[in-house]
């Protein structure tokens, strides 16, 4: 079922350009961004799990995990909208901006109400529950900045976010490590982590005063619009997020705290390793909306080129979560967080399908299929009810690590969506063309394990660059690496080089 609004094919114009590279400029943006915040991140994490503790360490993850749930009401679906109908229509930018902020306002009040009756009848200590309270105050702030950072993505204006994303990092790495280094603990993190989201929401509103001048105003077709169209991404965004609450509740209630701490390392290292993938996500949505209403066939040959793209980076970054997983738990410290690294063993199977899935997720939110989409989703949540109770327990028990049960649950959940999500892609992407490039990527991943494996007796600091490069090479030598692609590269860097030196 379409909820997209029906509209006429647009003239390519200066408000709506039509570009061939601006989905790869626009995702070398966002990786680019995202790439010279991975040192900070990487930092920042190891630094809260060396100094916290798993069991501190795991308490962030849970309020961050219900928080963000809770706040799926706040945000109702707006960020899909708000992206997609600002590229249709830019001069509408004013009045949708002002009708989100008023409403993510308002419904902070009760969602935060409705959290803490959550807390309370889960049981959760009154310690926790003021964790959770401060979680709150941040994410209000991010969703402040998500809102800005999400019209000037439908200006297609994606460094405001790259640069949102990178200074959030800095200003935590700033606050977050000397509040470690002078004996702070869990509740000092958090005030020093909301001062700094409080810092990026005004950076990320003044940039986008330079992109859009519209004032922001409050009008009932913008609220129309957003909430009609807005209640599918909330469908699909409320399936999205019950899947990592249940795990996390299910963790929490038949695990220890140091377990849950050990999963959100984990997920921590996950984020940065599915980073390209998400980053294409974000650049490719508000595209894929306007070539959707404009020209179908360019939307299918966007797909397939960005699907070809994820193939290639798939592999080696599945391998390297499977081949070089003790890095991971090393950046943690101590040997409190060395059961990470069955985490990661198990998640590598996850990494594969989620460099997958996300682009196909964005193309067929893109078209329209939030509400089916949404419905394919559920089984997650289905998988995630039928098993986590049961393996949970069993690695629990089996090897001390109840959170290798999540990751297996994790990864056949993700294949049935992956598998359910195939009716649902439009037409003209599955093609021949594709197929060679993942059976190319997965030669060269071949050689790369081959590499793996014969230099394992090295440090894995030396093992991984060269198993990397072997990966790169095979894969130049099938073809599998198109010139057009590099020249591309070279062109964006080049223009950005020039502009600097200028």
């Amino acid at each position: 079922m379409s909820t997209m609004p029906d509209a006429e094919p647009a003239p390519a114009t200066p408000e709506t350009p039509k570009k061939s590279g601006a989905v790869l400029r626009n995702t070398l943006i966002l990786v680019g961004g995202q790439l010279a915040g991975v040192p900070l991140s990487i930092l920042l994490s190891a630094s809260m799990g060396r100094y916290l503790g798993a069991e501190d360490f795991g308490y962030i993850y849970l309020a961050g995990t219900l928080t963000s749930f809770g706040f799926l009401l706040v945000e109702w679906g707006h960020g899909g909208v708000l992206a997609a109908a600002i590229a249709r229509d830019r001069s509408r930018a004013g009045s949708l901006l002002g009708t989100t902020l008023l409403w993510r306002t308002l419904a902070t009040v009760v969602v935060s109400l409705g959290l803490y009756v959550v807390a309370r009848v889960l049981g959760y200590a009154p310690a926790f529950r003021v964790v959770m309270l401060v979680t709150i105050l941040q994410c209000f702030l991010n969703t402040i900045r998500v809102a800005c950072t999400d019209v000037a993505r439908g200006f297609e204006r994606l460094e405001v976010s790259a640069y949102a994303q990178l200074g959030s990092q800095i200003l935590a790495v700033l606050l977050v490590i000397p509040t470690l280094l002078l004996g702070g603990k869990l509740m000092a993190v958090l005030f020093a982590q909301l001062a700094g989201a409080a810092f990026v929401a005004v950076a990320a509103w003044f940039s986008l005063r330079r992109i859009s001048t519209a004032p922001p105003r409050v009008d009932r077709p913008s609220l129309n619009e957003l909430f009609s169209h807005g209640s599918s991404f909330l469908l699909f965004g409320f399936v999205m997020a019950l899947q990592p609450n249940i795990d996390a509740i299910f963790l929490s209630k038949l695990t220890t705290p140091a377990v849950l701490g050990w999963q959100a390392a984990a997920q921590r290292l996950m984020g940065l390793i599915n980073m390209p993938a998400s980053a294409l996500g974000a650049a490719l949505y508000p595209t894929l909306s306007r070539l959707y209403v404009e020209d179908r066939e360019e939307y299918a040959t966007t797909v397939t080129r960005a699907l070809q793209g994820t193939a290639l980076l798939a592999i080696p970054a599945a391998i390297s979560c499977a081949l070089y997983r003790s890095i991971g738990a090393q950046l943690f410290g101590d040997g409190s967080f060395a059961p990470v690294e069955q985490n990661l063993a198990v998640l590598s199977s996850l990494v594969f399908l989620l460099y997958f899935s996300m682009p196909l997720s964005v193309a067929i939110l893109a078209a329209g299929k939030q509400r089916p989409f949404a419905f394919v989703q559920t089984l997650c949540i289905v998988v995630s009810v039928v098993l986590d109770p049961l393996l949970i327990p069993y690695f629990q028990r089996r090897y001390g690590n109840g959170g290798l049960g999540v990751c297996v649950a994790g990864s056949v959940s993700e294949a049935a969506v992956l598998l359910a999500s195939i009716p649902l892609m439009p037409r003209g992407i599955l093609s021949w063309t594709l197929g060679k490039s993942i059976a190319r990527a997965l030669g060269a991943g071949a050689v790369m394990i081959g590499v793996g494996i014969a230099t394992e007796r090295f440090t894995p600091y030396v093992s991984a660059p060269l198993a990397l490069a072997a990966y790169f090479g095979a894969l130049w030598l099938v073809g599998g690496i198109e010139p057009s692609q590099v020249e591309a590269v070279k062109q964006l860097v080049g223009r950005k080089l020039g502009r600097r030196r200028a």
